[in-house]
């Protein structure tokens, strides 16, 4: 029987804990160390603390950190064929022989290429989940616990999905925007049940489940209107939502592509 991995890809600040955490409370195996509750989630990230370690030593290896909105240049890494061997050593020591795993860590958004490649060496077919948030939402909640402006933080949420996007595409996948996953989870699951041919509990409508305590009290502590005043925040973000609504299309890719190239334009001038 093969193996199969959700990838959780979004970024922070996104209701990618909220997604990961009733992913596992349907079936897919949560990694062994999670990483402790915050006071900023005090439900829990649902992610592994080692694999989150990893990633911030690989980041800096190619010369970032998570909160950088340069281009990952992956080829600047040197010995990365050393972290692929750990990243699997890792992968069985969190998961194990599990059937079904669900690995979220927003980091992996910009490192993709290298977790994508991974986790098929080590038997699993991957799948890819992406939680949409409104990313003036983002950007206020990055403010609230990081002191962020909110351009430093749509810029973050740009470099995020972007890179998020285009390293998927072609893969098995599905977008999710947040309000409707908060809005009806049951649907959710059903529709990465039947387009990713994942093998998740089907809890019965009309009785309680262990997701509706989990998600039941406030979890959108910042609402916005609109995604801010980032003409290519705007863009991205009615690209994206777009393909959440409609599947995907070529033209959509397109104006994704064009949207990244002229925010790494952006990026090279400010630094």
């Amino acid at each position: 029987m093969g193996r199969s991995a959700i990838v959780v890809l979004g970024m922070h600040r996104s209701g990618t804990s909220s997604v990961a955490g009733a992913l596992s409370m349907l079936g897919a195996a949560p990694p062994r160390t999670l990483m402790s509750p915050a006071q900023d989630n005090p439900r829990g990230f649902w992610e592994s603390v080692v694999l989150a370690d990893f990633n911030d030593r690989l980041l800096a290896a190619g010369g970032s950190r998570w909160d950088d909105p340069r281009p990952f240049d992956l080829a600047a890494v040197s010995g990365v064929d050393g972290f692929a061997q750990e990243a699997a050593h890792l992968l069985r020591a969190e998961f194990d022989d599990q059937s079904l795993i669900v690995m979220k860590d927003p980091r992996v958004c910009r490192l993709f290429p290298f977790w994508g490649e991974v986790l098929e060496a080590t038997g699993h077919d991957v799948a890819v989940v992406s939680p949409l948030r409104d990313p003036a939402e983002v950007a206020a909640s990055l403010t609230r616990r990081n002191g962020f402006p909110p351009r430093q933080g749509l810029g973050l949420w740009l470099r995020h999905v972007l890179d998020a996007e285009a390293a998927s595409r072609g893969r098995p996948r599905v977008f999710l925007p947040w309000s409707d996953f908060l809005a009806d989870w049951r649907g959710a699951a059903d529709t990465l049940r039947t387009r990713l041919a994942l093998p998740l509990d089907a809890p019965a409508r009309d009785q309680p489940h262990a997701v509706d305590d989990f998600l039941s009290r406030d979890l959108r502590h910042q609402a916005a209107c609109a995604p801010g005043d980032d003409p290519l925040a705007v863009r991205a973000w009615q690209a994206l939502t777009h393909l959440a609504r409609h599947g995907e299309e070529p033209a959509i890719h397109g104006e994704l592509d064009a949207v990244r190239a002229e925010f790494d334009r952006r990026i090279a001038a400010d630094v």
